[in-house]
């Protein structure tokens, strides 16, 4: 299987937000289990402008997961959160048709690397005690449980997770020698 690619959400362009409304509507069981609600029609601007405290738009990072030309999925980041040294995932979801295949360790290998890139030396999450599917993934991943708490505008309380980011090097090993990663705005991904 190719690795996915991430391309930025852009809150200003229609498509953008029209392809990262199509994620979440894709995903109507995840709505369900974390809201108690299908998404709203106006789920991804929502998703655009929530903002954790003391946190400005441009420490929030929107991606469109694409795979073979189609956004399959959403992550959402946050640099310095909730430290200067924490890069935090808000949101790693796939449409229903695409989970299950394999692409969530390989974009989080992407979210590692762009959490290196800001020179974070840890990646955080909250998964909800609603949904234990999700808390198994990052369980998986080797995310060790920090902490719970409630969970505001969410059902069920939040499962603060954690884990240590590798180095650079160690990131892209998987993906060749002599490869490095590529950031732009409009995309994240492995070039040669």
């Amino acid at each position: 299987m190719s690795t996915p690619t991430l391309r930025s959400i852009d809150r200003r362009l229609s498509n953008d937000v029209d392809r990262l409304q199509a994620v979440l509507e894709g995903a109507p069981k995840y709505s369900l289990v974390v809201e108690g609600r299908l998404p709203p029609s106006n789920a991804a601007i929502e998703l655009l402008d929530a903002l954790p405290s003391g946190k400005d738009h441009s420490d929030k990072y929107v991606y469109a997961v694409v795979h073979e030309a189609e956004a399959v999925g959403c992550l959402e980041m946050v640099r310095g959160y909730p430290k200067t040294d924490i890069a935090f995932i808000g949101l790693l979801l796939f449409r229903e048709g695409y989970q299950g295949r394999g692409f969530g360790p390989r974009v989080l290998r992407l979210a590692e690397a762009i959490g290196t890139g800001w020179r974070c030396r840890a990646l955080r999450i909250a998964a909800l005690g609603t949904n234990p599917r999700a808390f198994a993934f990052w369980e998986r991943e080797g995310f060790i449980e920090l902490l719970r708490k409630p969970a505001m505008d969410f059902a069920g309380h939040a499962i603060v997770m954690e884990r240590a980011l590798p180095d650079a090097r160690k990131i892209l090993r998987p993906f060749g020698v002599g490869m490095k990663l590529t950031v732009r705005t409009a995309s994240v991904g492995i070039s040669r």
